[in-house]
């Protein structure tokens, strides 16, 4: 009996991952024949220091608070299971004075249930006002800002499904615009000990015309696995991820390779890259868990003398 109920959990696990992950072929590629320039760019950015030194391969990896973001069924797990609350804050540098800050927390309900909050901004300061040739005639900001409300839930022993709707709101000089965002996640961990696949949409929803000029945002699709094992001579453990990233506005999916080593619960170091992707390649970065405070910085080398990006994370968990 318990091998019946067993086998058909998997069977429904492989089933919603595989739909996720495959995408719904046909309405993928209508939105892909529809998508046009998008905008929001931020929303394709990670948002915390531990994804960006991992090449942002979370899909799988990912727990708690940041869960917000990459894939709403990783709140079902913390990042320290007999924690039940976490608090994250994350501050980026990136290209040409782009900032990016990410606030967000997560709470759990008993075995089943989780909710996350998220705020989400990034901010591009002077940037030029040329009408023609010559001396700049002043500089202005554009802002970007996302606030979301996330909950998940534990269908059954390694079986989670997450839900994220986040409002959002792009100004650039005076003009603005505002729309609706929908993540959809799943997680399943029931296959083979230590081993999570995981898959996401992201972005699905609509933005109002932005002088009177369609915004559409960067829908799309992540899908990857990550593996964790042990390591007693660390007295810590290794996490390996990989992740396929599709963005329907763009030709070429990314794939996002990660590593993690933890030693002793207290130090770690990683490292990732991104193949397919424009502007990131390598990735480094490490950390530092004391109690239930914990510091994770990544680096990011970006390509065509972009220069480089530095994320910075702190977490509270209780």
């Amino acid at each position: 009996m318990q091998h019946t109920v067993r086998a058909h959990l998997m069977a429904r696990a492989t089933a919603i991952i595989l739909l996720l992950a495959l995408g719904l072929p046909g309405t993928i590629s209508s939105a892909r024949a529809a998508a046009g320039a998008t905008g929001l760019a931020f929303l394709k950015l990670g948002v915390s220091a531990r994804g960006v030194a991992m090449g942002d391969a979370m899909a799988g990896a990912v727990r708690g608070a940041a869960s917000t973001f990459y894939n709403p069924a990783g709140l079902g797990l913390g990042t320290a299971p007999s924690l039940n609350s976490e608090f994250l804050f994350m501050h980026k540098e990136w290209i040409q004075d782009t900032r990016t800050d990410f606030l967000g927390a997560r709470f759990s309900f008993g075995e089943r249930h989780a909710l996350g909050v998220s705020v989400l901004t990034t901010t591009v300061s002077d940037i030029e006002i040329r009408t023609q040739p010559g001396e700049a005639a002043g500089t202005f900001s554009s802002r970007d800002l996302g606030i979301g409300l996330s909950y998940c839930y534990t269908i059954d022993t390694g079986l989670r499904a997450g839900l994220t709707a986040r409002y959002l709101y792009e100004q650039i000089l005076v003009d603005d615009a505002q729309g609706l965002g929908v993540d959809l996640g799943v997680q399943y961990d029931g296959f083979l000990e230590g081993l999570t696949l995981g898959a996401a949409l992201a972005n699905i929803g609509s933005m109002a015309d932005f002088r009177n000029d369609p915004l559409k945002l960067p829908a799309l699709i992540r899908a990857g696995a990550a593996y964790r094992t042990d390591v007693p001579d660390l007295q810590g453990a290794v996490v390996l991820a990989a992740d396929v990233e599709d963005i329907f506005a763009e030709s070429q999916p990314r794939v996002g390779l990660g590593a993690e080593c933890s030693f002793r619960g207290i130090f770690l170091l990683r490292a990732g890259y991104q193949l397919g992707s424009e502007a990131r390649g390598l990735s480094l970065g490490g950390g530092v868990q004391y109690g239930v405070f914990g510091v994770d910085y990544g680096f990011s080398r970006l390509s065509n003398d972009l220069g480089n990006g530095h994320t910075i994370t702190v977490r509270v968990e209780f």
